[in-house]
């Protein structure tokens, strides 16, 4: 009885395969030859990758996409491997660590121990507090582990799943911490798959004819090439903007924030490809790649701080509406115009300076003579967020403005885009300090807010009562609310157009 006790214990601190003979082979022999026969097709030139990114599905459908992502690493040195993937069954923000007794984690080739003293160090961090239930029957990282243990052996292992509610700001946090265990001899591996589209996974905004592999492919390598640009803004825009069911988007952008703040050097896509390249069914089909980055890891660099605003010259307003429609592009038609944008577009100088913006969309032509010009338009007033990040989120929203239908990719060649870049607000004393065609008006009264931008009093004729008694409705009030008790704050704008 005392030795099957202890036996009991020791297993207990192995965390077991949970998807052996399903998502791969459970024989041992016939798993490594199948490892290494993905291995194969990989190109192994340029030195092995400090970090990667691979898929996570089984062996039939993506084992070929990962063994090209991995082939590099054959006969690499390591002394650490961090994983990175998302949780398919617990819903929590941040990064979630195997409970405190695991010593290894196991496949039919063997166990790879897990860095104790990496993971306890992570575990003092609240943004490693997620739920260790949530490596139970988890296979993201799972199915990782035997390429790294036919490449490179059992190495230690740092095994992370990221929760799907971890937004930016917690990635970047939880980048700094990992920054912490970076150096020579350690990989970082980020787990996903690409888009998932079909009934089963809620997700069809293209047809289910045989161009649809064609356009996973095209759509996972403008995302991946965002990735491979250490581009975490683009990439996470491109998920967000587009809906996009990128399964491990955020353990992608936890990773592409740590090569962003502490690695020099470059990634290239390896490989994409979808699981309609062996099933054949369009019904439900997976995209996937592979990306790896060669390089160095080094100290962590601190973002500089924002620019001041200043005005737009003509290039970057041409960027920020090229910007615009590529936002709302992507968003409407789920495709890869806002990845595109960001691969042509530096971040840089007006673009990344935190501001006010309002996106307008306007009909034209005949449509707008029969159903008016104003076709939608949202923004923000605070300049909470840098230009590029406001213009996304402002023409995303102006595309569902409550007082319209919800605009449709139909109409993208019927409407133009403006930007408005706002100054900052000031209060003024009332009405008469109010200059029409110059000042923007943002009304309060009674826990009521609205807003008219400076190029609404020239494009309606309106006088100043005219216009306050607009506004006033707009704000949900009467029409002469203005008239008394109502607070005035105004702005001027820098207003430009694809007309």
């Amino acid at each position: 009885m005392g030795v099957l006790m202890v036996t009991n214990t020791v297993r207990a601190e192995v965390r077991p395969p949970a998807v052996a003979g399903s998502f791969y082979a459970g024989n041992a022999a016939q798993l490594e030859s199948d490892v290494r026969g993905y291995l194969r097709t990989g190109a192994t030139a340029g030195g092995p990758p400090v970090a990667l990114i691979a898929p996570h599905a089984g062996y039939v459908f993506s084992g070929a996409t990962a063994g090209k992502a991995f082939a590099a690493l054959a006969g690499a040195k390591l002394t650490r491997v961090i994983l990175l993937g998302p949780s398919h069954q617990a819903d929590f923000s941040g990064g979630a660590l195997p409970a405190p007794g695991i010593t290894a984690f196991a496949t039919p080739l063997g166990e790879m121990p897990v860095d104790r003293e990496a993971v306890a160090r992570l575990a003092k961090a609240p943004e490693f507090a997620g739920p260790a239930r949530a490596h139970d029957r988890e296979h993201c990282l799972e199915v990782e582990l035997p390429f790294l243990q036919v490449t490179v052996g059992a190495v230690p292992i740092v095994p992370i799943i990221v929760g799907h509610a971890t937004d930016r700001a917690t990635a970047l946090a939880m980048a700094r911490r990992l920054a912490e265990l970076v150096g020579p001899g350690t990989l970082v591996v980020a787990s996903s798959d690409f888009t998932h589209h079909g009934a089963a996974y809620g997700y069809q905004p293209f047809p289910a004819d045989r161009s649809l592999p064609a356009t996973l492919v095209a759509l996972a390598r403008s995302t991946a090439g965002r990735a491979a640009a250490v581009d975490p803004r683009g990439f996470s825009q491109q998920i967000d903007a587009s809906g996009d069911t990128v399964c491990g988007a955020r353990p992608i952008v936890v990773l592409l924030e740590l090569l962003a703040h502490a690695f020099q050097g470059a990634g290239a896509v390896a490989d994409v490809t979808t699981s309609a390249a062996v099933s054949g069914d369009l019904s439900q089909v997976v995209a996937y790649a592979g990306v790896d980055f060669t390089g160095s890891w080094g100290a962590w660099r601190e973002d500089p701080p924002p620019p001041r605003l200043a005005t737009l010259n003509a290039a970057e307003q041409k960027a920020a509406l090229a910007l615009a429609r590529a936002a709302l592009a992507t968003h409407l038609t789920h495709e890869g115009q806002l990845a595109d944008w960001f691969a042509a577009h530096p971040v840089t100088a007006n673009l990344a300076a935190p501001a006010g913006v309002f996106v307008t969309v306007n009909n034209r032509g005949a449509k707008a003579r029969a159903r008016g010009k104003l076709r939608g338009c949202i923004g923000t007033m605070e300049a909470r967020e840098p230009l590029v990040d406001a213009i996304v989120e402002a023409a995303v929203s102006a595309a569902h403005d409550p007082r319209f239908p919800a605009l449709a990719a139909s109409e993208l060649p019927e409407v133009n885009l403006e930007v408005s870049v706002l100054s900052p607000t000031h209060a003024v004393a009332g009405p008469d300090d109010i200059v029409l065609g110059t000042h923007g008006v943002l009304l309060s009264k009674g826990g009521r807010h609205a807003v008219f931008l400076p190029q609404v009093a020239a494009e309606t004729g309106w006088d100043l009562p005219t216009f306050l008694s607009a506004l006033a409705q707009k704000a949900g009030l009467p029409p002469d609310a203005w008239r008394s008790g109502a607070r005035f704050e105004v702005f001027t704008a820098q207003v430009f157009g694809e007309e």
